[in-house]
């Protein structure tokens, strides 16, 4: 079956009659595929079959308690994704009787060139947790679900499961698929059998031809407590057990894209010697290079200072466990001890070879009338380890010189953009972070929030060039990991993992963010794609920012920080709007548009005129709504009036070769 970069290329008399070839392809795959389904187990929904099984669509969830969706039922899971990449979606089970010993197993992935073999696919049955209480302050519609309720979330670490007559048991696939594989139609199966029957469903995988990096484009970090790794696994901290265990947090964090990571202060042992100290760094070794043993691109060492209390005024230093010449420990203030931790901190981590990726906390959270105290806490840390950047999570402006790393909430930085634009373009780097805030309209990664709002958080960083993104709450779960969440906070926000029998466990939630940041790096392919071609082309090219194409279509998604698509469908549309761009960039004859407004920007009619600028080919053609355009060295400038449709449709020819680039526009009365 043909894909997605197979039909670009096609002319419209191949598209019409390969529709006839695959409306009958799929009528006798039908008949095939239902001759395939086990007696054990229909999808027609019939009360006598012990199950009933059916796929969802990405980003949307089964609950225990959803019903077969009728007009999914007897359809393939679907999913699209590129080479390199991590995908899933959910499918769920009904059980029309109790059913015991639940299991489920995946087939390889095949195409008619190649294969991707199951090891590289995941199954999970879902977990619930109880939801009590809604966030506050959100707006019903843009809530999942009102509570009380149990919401799908932890992938548990199960092999089998039994369920309850008349409920759904929520499942999850993912797939990863290998850089090296042939892109394509791969097909599949999961195999879902309990004591009762069993049933399959199908999988359908769409593997476009591009590749996402290795590297990580965006600065992330989720902070988690290393004291609940230790004690949801039943270790000593620091012992050789907890070090197996916690190497599997951090391959966790690293799998999803996360590429920045705290290191707590007190892993450096402070012995007090003379009028000074002695510092041991053994323990902050082998921590920090266990870091970059999964990737980290940068660590973030924790604050060393707070504020007496949240939006208050005084800031003071925190306190450090110190060994006496006794062995006796005793606790001591921080101003004392930091002039000579930090010194030898910065000392350190250039001999290591690591001062260029590490950064410092000053105190978190600083307001307005807390700043004057913050900046002198930071001109402190700064005077004793000038090279070391220094980054906090911020509640104000105004930071100047006294702050290289800048984190606003995401809604402060929606309501004071001008200033933290400012300090961007001053040099200063801005990220953004998400906690108990915002919420309404904001996304967020709450447990009541839908999967899009978690996803949609990196379009985001791309669509207002935010260099990070921050949270706290990877895994400060309170006594019960699976409980009722923290009745203080919005459900979700204290942890996005869970602890598993031997290690951690990824959430929904999760697999969404990293869905997102994978979003991001699509992004940036489409930009280096653009840049390859200005060099190709060269001259006029390198003057104009033809990368900019890449944020008019995240825009699409991203209109503004609270007004984002929230279907999922459209989502995934725009997803692979990306991907046809990249293919198109990459045809012949190579040629960029650029358009004046941008294509995200909305126009009042009245009436309304595009200029159109771009770049090709010497020797081609150009035509503008079919206005033929002259060339001058490869360049082209004109004004275009929008079709009825608000297109503005550009066809460059060349000998043989021909393209047509679309711009389409919004426009209202």
């Amino acid at each position: 079956m043909p894909s997605l970069w197979h039909l670009l290329i096609l002319s419209p008399f191949e598209k019409s009659l390969l529709g006839d070839i695959l409306i009958q392809m799929n009528m006798n795959y039908g008949v095939e595929r239902a001759g395939r389904i086990s007696s054990g187990a229909s999808h027609t929904g019939g009360i006598s079959q012990p199950f009933i099984i059916w796929p969802g669509r990405p980003l949307e969830r089964i609950y225990r308690d959803s019903s077969p969706n009728e007009r999914l039922m007897g359809k393939p899971l679907e999913l699209s994704c590129a080479r390199n990449e991590y995908e899933g979606c959910m499918f769920g089970v009904r059980a029309n009787v109790n059913l015991h010993e639940l299991k489920l197993e995946a087939s390889d992935l095949v195409s008619e060139s190649d294969q991707i073999t199951k090891d590289n696919v995941r199954l999970s049955f879902v977990g619930s947790i109880p939801v009590r209480r809604n966030t506050p302050d959100t707006p019903m519609e843009e809530l999942e679900r009102i509570a009380p309720f149990d919401v799908p979330d932890p992938l548990l670490d199960v092999e089998v499961i039994n369920v309850n007559k008349g409920e759904t048991q929520p499942c999850y696939f993912s797939v990863y698929v290998p850089k090296d594989v042939a892109p394509g139609d791969y097909h599949g199966s999961i195999k879902i059998s309990s004591e009762e029957g069993e049933a399959s469903l199908d999988v359908i995988l769409h593997v476009y031809p591009i590749t996402l990096p290795d590297r990580r484009s965006l600065y992330v970090t989720n902070w988690f407590s290393v004291e609940r790794i230790a004690s949801a696994h039943g270790v000593e901290l620091w012992s050789e057990e907890f070090w197996m265990v916690f190497e599997r947090w951090i391959a966790l964090m690293a799998e999803h894209r996360q590429n920045v990571f705290w290191v707590p202060l007190d892993m450096i042992r402070i012995f007090v010697e003379g009028d000074g100290y002695k510092f041991d760094f053994s323990l902050f070794d082998r921590y920090v290079e266990l870091l970059f043993k999964y990737g980290a691109d940068r660590i973030e060492i924790t604050h060393v200072s707070h504020f007496k209390r949240w939006g208050g005024r005084e800031v003071v230093f925190r306190e450090f466990k110190v060994i006496g010449p006794d062995g006796r420990v005793r606790s001591e203030d921080g101003s004392r001890v930091l002039p000579h931790l930090l010194p030898a901190l910065e000392r350190h981590l250039e001999e290591k070879g690591w001062l260029e990726r590490a950064m410092i906390h000053v105190a978190d959270e600083p307001t307005e009338d807390g700043l004057e105290s913050w900046i002198k806490a930071s001109e402190f840390a700064h005077r004793y380890a000038p090279r070391i950047k220094r980054i906090d999570a911020v509640e104000t402006v105004g930071f100047n010189g006294s702050l290289e790393v800048w984190v606003p909430t995401l809604h402060h930085f929606n309501d004071w953009m001008d200033e933290y634009l400012k300090a961007m373009r001053e040099g200063h780097e801005i990220w953004f972070y998400t906690c108990c805030n915002p919420t309404g309209r904001y996304p967020n990664r709450f447990l009541d929030y839908p999967l899009l709002k978690t996803r949609i958080l990196h379009w985001i960083n791309y669509a207002y060039c935010l260099k990070g993104y921050l949270h706290w709450g990877f895994n400060w779960w309170r006594e019960d990991p699976f409980g009722e969440p923290n009745p203080k906070l919005p459900p979700g926000d204290t942890h996005i993992a869970y602890p598993g029998k031997e290690g951690p466990l990824s959430s929904l939630r999760l697999e969404a963010m990293r869905d997102g940041l994978e979003d991001y790096e699509y992004l940036k392919l489409l930009e280096e794609e653009i840049a390859k071609v200005k060099a190709r082309l060269g001259g006029r090219a390198l003057e104009e920012p033809f990368e900019r194409r890449a944020l008019e279509i995240c825009r699409r998604a991203v209109p503004s920080i609270t007004d984002y698509v929230r279907d999922p469908s459209s989502l995934m549309k725009i997803r692979e709007d990306i991907v046809k761009e990249i293919l198109q960039v990459r045809s012949r004859p190579w040629a960029l548009v650029l358009t004046e407004p941008p294509e995200w920007k909305v126009m009042v009619k009245g009436p309304v005129m595009v200029i159109v600028r771009g770049v090709c080919e010497e020797g081609a053609c150009v035509e503008v709504n079919d206005k033929p355009v002259e060339l001058r060295n490869g360049y082209f400038s004109t004004y275009a009036y929008p079709l009825r449709g608000g297109e503005v449709v550009i066809r460059i020819s060349k000998g043989d070769l021909e393209k047509t680039i679309i711009r389409r526009f919004r426009m209202i009365s």
